[in-house]
């Protein structure tokens, strides 16, 4: 027989006996709407989790600290960082071991006892993901701050308690923090500081005095360090430079606090950090954290996808039961089919066929059904039941996500490809039983029976 002859059978087979193939088909749809959306729901879990560390941070970098007098975070360490497979950038970090207090405006009318000073290489700003609120990266000499770096300051003009500007500012109608934060007293681009350093013992001798030529202002990441939301980032040379200055030494010895090391993507992290290991350093990344939280969602979703796949076994159960009466009822067609010359193969391809079909069929629905109901609870999560309507914008965030949008359901593709073939094996497999028995018949028995 030809596959069109055997699509044609199975097809008017089905139809024929419509009541049982609708309630087969209906089994196998309740069976993968199930695993599909309990899956989803761990997939969500997993979107969420994922959403709130990037808020923490870049989840490519990994912070490295010294592991000892073996392992120390000198010039040699970042170079074999460098060397690293997978490394995209790499950016040594000092802090300023000295007290620091600025004076801004005019005759130092701004001020502030204690800053916070760190030495980068401002070279690998941009591959390290830093962003800027305003302003341009710095070249030598000049220096990057924190995006709330001007919120330090007090007026020494104002009377106390007026001598600041608060951008922490309480909405009593909102229960909530103001979105509309105050501006500072100066702007950092256009108005002069001068930093004085002193030793933490004695803050009141003046060791050095330099002026500060602020270029940028960085965006606030604090995975990036706490400087970027109110500190101040030098250029590493400069650093060094000033230090040798305030030591009154030539000394080449440098060691850094610490070294971001930034991976080209996330699956690329773990071996990265790995071999940083290895060489006895100490290291952090938000990947870390995030491998945890997977292996815990992979374990709800394991246990989601269980209770999901015992109502596809009761649908393979149905589609046995629905193939074993089709070949009884069939007896004397399968005899006739096998007088006139049918191989014994098609007649196991035609049974197959069928229950394939209805495995097929229920997974296409179900998929369908689905994916319906994965958009209307993430609709229903993201309020637009509440109000607010529903758009083609939350619609397309409902379905396929987008920056900043955590799903309670999602349903990816691979997972929406595994749950049609995994429905087709399942018909397949309850079908081959069946299948088996219908050409076991003897052709001449067949024909007889009634």
């Amino acid at each position: 027989m030809r596959w069109p002859d055997i699509i044609r059978m199975c097809l008017d087979s089905l139809r024929r006996r419509k009541g049982r193939t609708i309630l087969t088909v209906l089994g196998v749809f309740i069976g993968c709407v199930s695993i599909i959306v309990m899956i989803s729901i761990g997939a969500g879990m997993r979107e969420s989790q994922d959403q709130m560390i990037a808020n923490m941070g870049d989840v490519t970098i990994i912070e490295v600290y010294s592991g000892g007098e073996e392992a120390k975070l000198n010039d040699d360490a970042v170079e074999s960082f460098r060397s690293i497979a997978g490394v995209s950038a790499v950016m040594p970090k000092k802090s300023l071991d000295y007290g620091a207090a600025l004076k801004a405006g005019s005759a130092g009318r701004y001020y502030t006892d204690w800053a916070s000073v760190v030495g980068i290489d401002t070279s690998a700003l941009d591959d390290m993901g830093y962003t800027l609120a305003a302003g341009e990266y710095p070249q030598k000499g000049e220096v990057l701050v924190g995006e709330y770096f001007a919120y330090g300051f007090y007026d020494s003009l104002m009377p106390e308690g007026k001598n600041y500007v608060d951008r922490w500012v309480w909405d009593e109608e909102a229960q909530d923090y103001s979105a509309d934060v105050p501006d500072p007293f100066f702007n950092p681009l256009t108005t002069p500081i001068t930093m004085t350093l002193s030793g933490y013992d004695d803050a009141s001798t003046a060791l050095a005095e330099t002026e500060l030529k602020v270029a940028g202002i960085a965006k606030e990441d604090y995975g990036k360090g706490w400087e970027t939301s109110s500190g101040i980032m030098m250029d590493i040379e400069d650093m060094r430079a000033l230090m040798k200055k305030m030591d009154n030494t030539q000394s080449t010895k440098f060691e850094y606090s610490e070294v971001y090391v930034k991976a080209n993507s996330i699956d690329e992290v773990l071996s990265a950090e790995q071999e940083i290991q290895n060489l006895g350093y100490s290291t952090y990344s938000m990947q870390s954290m995030r491998e945890e939280l997977q292996k815990q969602t992979r374990q709800i979703e394991l246990m989601l996808g269980g209770l999901g796949a015992i109502s596809l076994l009761v649908a393979a159960i149905g589609i046995t039961n629905t193939m074993t009466m089709s070949v009884s009822e069939r007896t004397k067609e399968i005899g006739i089919m096998k007088a006139i010359g049918c191989y014994v193969g098609d007649i196991r391809k035609l049974f197959l066929l069928e229950a394939g079909s209805i495995g097929l069929i229920g997974g296409i629905l179900g998929l369908l059904f689905s994916l319906i109901v994965s958009v209307v609870i993430n609709l229903f999560s993201f309020g637009a039941f509440g109000g607010g309507g529903i758009t083609w914008e939350l619609l397309k965030q409902a379905l396929f996500g987008g920056e900043g949008v955590a799903r309670l359901s999602v349903i990816s593709l691979p997972l929406a490809v595994f749950a049609l073939l995994f429905s087709l094996f399942v018909g397949l497999v309850s079908g081959y039983q069946p299948a088996n028995k219908a050409v076991k018949i003897p052709a001449l028995e067949a024909i007889r029976s009634e």
